[in-house]
């Protein structure tokens, strides 16, 4: 795994997050909440991309019992309770608003990440945007999970985005269908990208369909995020 040099770290209470700082200046910032795997090389590459595109990232890193970018073995890590991540990410916008100057912010996430990104959504008022790929909503809620994203994501103010495969093994279809329909009730607008042949995981997982629906999904994510923010 590549390793992260000292000066793309960026700590916030305590615990070093993956710093992608846009290479020409700007106000505008991307709060990006990694898939299962945590702060590793697809979200450290995706956050290099954005920032190349002038919005500063910081990528959570959901794991601080492991060093930075650290796979875990057979076993992942705990996962802290809901209502604790929610704070954890208010305090990143916190800490990208007055450490790093940035003024305007939106979400990105995938799998575990993008389930955050439409809880969050929902709390965070300085949001323009949130994107959510393959989100994972399981039809029984797991450990640590004790806030519900459906009912959530009908109070998120901005606009959304979700990219959803229609293979996708983790969120079930009447799932996503009844989040689609809670995200069409709201005034903000909503942007649904649906791959039919697609599986869960799709921009980092191997396979034709989640090869091609990458193709035509990452740079509709990156489009998405230079237009909310300005970029």
């Amino acid at each position: 795994m590549t390793s992260i040099a000292t000066d793309r770290t960026f700590e916030i209470g305590g615990v070093p997050h993956y710093l992608a700082r846009s290479v020409t200046p700007s106000t505008a910032g991307v709060l990006l909440l990694p898939h299962v795997y945590g702060a590793d090389e697809f979200c450290r590459d995706f956050a290099d991309e954005l920032a190349g595109r002038g919005l500063t990232t910081l990528v959570w890193h959901p794991y601080p019992e492991l060093g930075l970018g650290e796979p875990f073995g057979a076993e992942r890590p705990p996962r802290r309770n809901d209502e604790a991540v929610m704070k954890i990410l208010t305090d990143c916008i916190d800490a990208m608003h007055g450490k790093l100057g940035l003024t305007r912010f939106a979400t990105l996430g995938f799998c575990m990440g993008a389930r955050y990104s439409l809880l969050f959504g929902a709390r965070e008022a300085r949001l323009s945007a949130a994107v959510a790929c393959y989100p994972s909503i399981p039809a029984k809620r797991s450990p640590g999970q004790d806030l519900e994203p459906l009912p959530a994501a009908s109070q998120i103010a901005c606009p959304v985005l979700v990219a959803y495969p229609g293979r996708d093994a983790v969120t079930p279809r009447p799932v996503f269908e009844a989040l689609r329909d809670l995200l069409y009730g709201r005034e903000a607008e909503t942007t649904i990208l649906f791959y039919p042949e697609a599986e869960h995981g799709f921009m980092h997982a191997k396979g034709e369909a989640n090869a091609a629906a990458t193709k035509t999904a990452r740079p509709q994510v990156l489009a998405y995020l230079d237009t909310y923010l300005g970029g």
